[in-house]
């Protein structure tokens, strides 16, 4: 994995291992991918904000412009728009990293 790609992952992977959502999305994680569109049936399924952390993953993983801006600071709460925070981050290539996933479910 580049490094470009490996930062994309890690950002990914650290929204969609939020508390709020990881026992939900570990099945659908796998090491380099996710099943997206389980994920997105999935997301079907949950509250308004845990869904949108689906999204923004989605989003950030295949750049198709399905998440409004305006959702993140209006949907959800601090906690999970800091870790949308700390994601971006990581794709900028700064900061944060998460934690394996495997240790986060």
């Amino acid at each position: 994995m580049t490094d470009f790609a490996e930062a994309d992952f890690e950002s990914v992977l650290h929204v969609l291992t939020a508390p709020l959502i990881v026992r939900r999305t570990a099945p659908y994680i796998d090491w380099g991918d996710f099943d997206f569109p389980g994920l997105l049936r999935e997301a079907e399924t949950m509250s308004g904000g845990e869904g949108l952390l689906v999204r923004i993953a989605y989003e950030l993983w295949e750049a198709e412009k399905t998440v409004g801006l305006w959702e993140i600071p209006r949907q959800l709460d601090a906690h999970n728009f800091r870790r949308v925070v700390e994601a971006l981050a990581i794709a900028h290539g700064r900061g944060y990293r998460s934690v394996p996933w495997e240790a986060a479910a």
